[in-house]
Parts: C-alpha cells; sequence; structure tokens
C-alpha cells in the first residue's frame, strides 16, 4: 500500500500576509510605537534638479529645503494632511491641532468646516524683514549662503542695481566670522579679472556687515548645463574661462576652497563669472589664513582629501581637485564617488582625453596633480580644439604606478614572443611551410619612451 505523501502546510504568515488589505494595515500602524509610525508616515518628494528622493516630513508646505545632493533649494509641496496619518484614518478632530503643532498644512488641502489653528506666537505668511544698510535699498532676496543672504540693492547714491551680502544676525555676534567675513572682502578686493565677480564696497550699517558686488544677471553653470545642454567642446571653453579666473586668483595667492558649479555664472554668449569667496584662502607672504584651526571647510561631495584632513594646509592644488569632480559632475550627472566608472563610458562619444584630465585632477595626492589652473586651462582649450590633450609630466613618485604598468605590458609582450617561436620551432618539421615570426621591432625601453 503505497503512503500518500504530505503536502508542506502553508504558512500562516504569508496567509496573513496575502489577506492584508488597506483597513488591516492601517490597524497594524496604529499599534505601532510612535518612532515607527513615524517612520511608515514618511513623506517623500524628489530634487527637481538631480531626481533624488528627500525626506520632507518634517517640513511645511511652501518651505525652502536644500538637497544633499546637488544642494540645490527646492520648495516643499506636502500631500493631503489627512495622508500624512495613513489612508483611512477616521475622521479625528484633534488631528488638525496636532498637524498645526507641526506646522500650519496646506490651506488648499483643509477639508469643509475645518481651519486648523496656527501654533501659539507664529504669524503665519509673514515676510522676514529686510535688513537696513545705509545708503543702500533692498529690494529682494537673490539668495542665500554659507555665511550670510544676497539681496538686490540700488545704490541711493547713483541709482546702479547692485548684489549686496550681508552677514547673517546670529554669525554678526561672534567675532570670528565677522573676522572670516572681513577676509572675504579682502580676498574680492584684490582681484581685477573678466571672470571674477567684482567687490565694490563693503562697510558696516549698524549690526550688518555687508559686500556690496556687481550684479550678475545669469544662470549657475549647473542650471546653464541642464538647460542649454552644451556639447563637450562647448563646456571645455565655459571650464577654461573658470580655470584662467582661477589661475589669476591663485596668483594673488587666493583660494577659492568651495568650488563647485553653483558658485559659476554663465552670463551673456558663453562668458563665465566665478563668485562666492567666503571660504577663500589668503595664501601670499604674511597675510593671515582664514581658517586658524584644522577644522575642514567647504562642499562635502567637493573637497579634496587634504582639505577634509587639515584645511589649514590646503594650497591651490585643493581647487584643482574641486575642478575635477566639477568636470565629471558636469558632464555625466554624476559624482564621482567611490569606484565610479570613466566619463566615456556614461557619455557614448566621448572623448577618453576627458578620462585622463579628470583622472589627473582627482589624483590622492596633489603632487600627482596638474601643476596650476593655468595648464589646465590650457587642457581645456585643447579638448575644445579637438587637439591633442598635453599634460606636464607627472612627479616621480606619480609616475610609479604608470611605470609597473609599463613593465606589465612588455613581460606580456616577451611571454606572447616566446610562445610564439616555441609553436614556429614545432611545425619546422611539417610538410607545409609557414612565415617564421618576426623579430621584435622595438625593445622594452623604446616602447616606454613612446
Amino acid at each position: 500500500m503505497q503512503r500518500r505523501e504530505r503536502r508542506p502546510r502553508r504558512s500562516r504568515q504569508k496567509t496573513c500576509v496575502a489577506k492584508t488589505g488597506p483597513q488591516t494595515r492601517s490597524r497594524m500602524v496604529e499599534r505601532l510605537p510612535t518612532e515607527e509610525r513615524f517612520r511608515s508616515n514618511r513623506v517623500f518628494q524628489r530634487c527637481p534638479n538631480c531626481d533624488l528622493r528627500t525626506d520632507v516630513s518634517l517640513h511645511v508646505a511652501g518651505a525652502l529645503i536644500r538637497c544633499v545632493h546637488c544642494n540645490v533649494r527646492f520648495q516643499v509641496e506636502r500631500p493631503r494632511p489627512e495622508a500624512t496619518l495613513h489612508p483611512h484614518a477616521p475622521d479625528d478632530p484633534t488631528a488638525w491641532e496636532e498637524l498645526a503643532a507641526v506646522g500650519n498644512p496646506n490651506p488648499l488641502s483643509t477639508p469643509k468646516g475645518k481651519t486648523p489653528p496656527a501654533p501659539p506666537g507664529s504669524a503665519p505668511n509673514q515676510p522676514k524683514p529686510m535688513p537696513r544698510i545705509e545708503g543702500f535699498v533692498l529690494h529682494e532676496r537673490l539668495g542665500q549662503g554659507g555665511m550670510g543672504e544676497v539681496f538686490r540693492a540700488t545704490r541711493e547714491s547713483d541709482g546702479r542695481e547692485l548684489a549686496v551680502k550681508v552677514l547673517s544676525e546670529s554669525l554678526a555676534a561672534v567675532p570670528d566670522y565677522v573676522r572670516r567675513f572681513d577676509r572675504e572682502a579682502a580676498a574680492m578686493a584684490q582681484l581685477d579679472h573678466p571672470g571674477i565677480v567684482r567687490l565694490l564696497s563693503r562697510g558696516r550699517s549698524g549690526e550688518h556687515c555687508f559686500i556690496a558686488m556687481e550684479l550678475v544677471p545669469g544662470p549657475s553653470l549647473r542650471t546653464h548645463v541642464a538647460v542649454a545642454r552644451p556639447s563637450a567642446r562647448a563646456l571645455a571653453r565655459l571650464l577654461g574661462q573658470v580655470a584662467h579666473a582661477l589661475a589669476y586668483a591663485h596668483a594673488r595667492g587666493v583660494v577659492h576652497r568651495d568650488l563647485k558649479p553653483d558658485n559659476v555664472l554663465v552670463i551673456g554668449e558663453g562668458r563665465t563669472k566665478v563668485l562666492d569667496f567666503g571660504l577663500a584662502g589668503l595664501h601670499a607672504d604674511g597675510a593671515e589664513s582664514l581658517t586658524q584651526s584644522n577644522v575642514a571647510m567647504g562642499t562635502a561631495n567637493y573637497m579634496a582629501p587634504e582639505q577634509r584632513k587639515d584645511a589649514h594646509r590646503a594650497d591651490h592644488r585643493a581647487d584643482l581637485y574641486s575642478f575635477g569632480v566639477m568636470i565629471y559632475e558636469l558632464l555625466t550627472g554624476e559624482l564621482p564617488v567611490g569606484k565610479y566608472p570613466p566619463a566615456s563610458k556614461v557619455v557614448p562619444g566621448l572623448s577618453r582625453a576627458w578620462d585622463a584630465l579628470i583622472e589627473r585632477c582627482l589624483e590622492q595626492d596633489p603632487a600627482a596633480r596638474p601643476h596650476s589652473a593655468l595648464e589646465l586651462a590650457h587642457a581645456l582649450e585643447s579638448l575644445a580644439g579637438a587637439a591633442p590633450l598635453a599634460l606636464a609630466p607627472r612627479t616621480r613618485k606619480a609616475q610609479r604606478s604608470r611605470i609597473w604598468s609599463f613593465l606589465g605590458i612588455g613581460g606580456g609582450l616577451a611571454i606572447a614572443l616566446g610562445l610564439a617561436g616555441l609553436r614556429v620551432a614545432q611545425d619546422h618539421s611539417q610538410p607545409r611551410l609557414r612565415a617564421r615570426m618576426p623579430p621584435p621591432t622595438a625593445t622594452l625601453r623604446q616602447l616606454h619612451r613612446r
């Protein structure tokens, strides 16, 4: 008598999950602890520039937040408040009071007959007052940097429109930040170049420290590349101008320390201007350095390794590393993090000369990078004109990996020639003759020189 094979019993857990509906899921969420319930109700929004998924659960509708990946500011668009609880939540009148304690939800999504109360002591839709700067009339905010806000203003003496950068009130009370703000003005005062935003005046009005600069109408380099989609040659021409402006600043002992696509403006027909020397360092003889401590300053994704470890010792070669990150990001749309692919493999048809230039700029050893921003500018001009890229020879320390690669190629060539000669010797006794392998036309040393 044959025994019947027993079928494996289905897991109750799987059956329960299969029968789980919206109402069951809502009851499961209600039973979770407070932290787990918050995690299940998190709200995400994608960055309009880099499409990164960002958590906006703790931000109210209309708030301006900054993307952690591309550093672009965008406005929060909150969904319906009742969906923040869970899709099938009962009509609880106390829920609106809880939401009001977090922040005023979007009034367009408020159900009829219910007006969420404003948090105590808050004034909704009240704009932040403009600071008063003597001699200037401030009109609107253009942006916000790491140390203050930038306003579009009119100079009362001649009616000229300028950009006025005002140190924030919280930082104006700290002497170290005031000195840093003054050093930014001192660094910009040394620079008079068509590719750098010019400083017109600086001073103090009451409790506010300010810098008046020329107003540059135009998008950032990041926005220009995203909208205009320039060719590789056009991008090389733009970056070449940035490199020339950087070389001018380096020649006068000024290091930018925060070079990125957002700090480069594109104006007119393919002209660029570098701005925001808020972290600039003065390395001229007898000049006091900006960072007296070893605290790393700058944007983390663009900082050189030595700048992260010791910002006080970072020199102009740290800007060249940031330049390499900027080139790779503008070409591929990604940051060169970890084991990144070459740009020529990401962008079809891109010349491999771009890979060589990016690799030189992103060397961990500062001595292996291009010697100066001027050399980088000449390399970019070669790429813009489709001429062969020629960089200065590497230092002895940077040449070790290149020497080992040549030795590996030479060893492989010697093994291949030996196997070919052995096969010719074995076939010599055969009736059908074969041509012998010609002797090598170049020695290993000659290959290395090539």
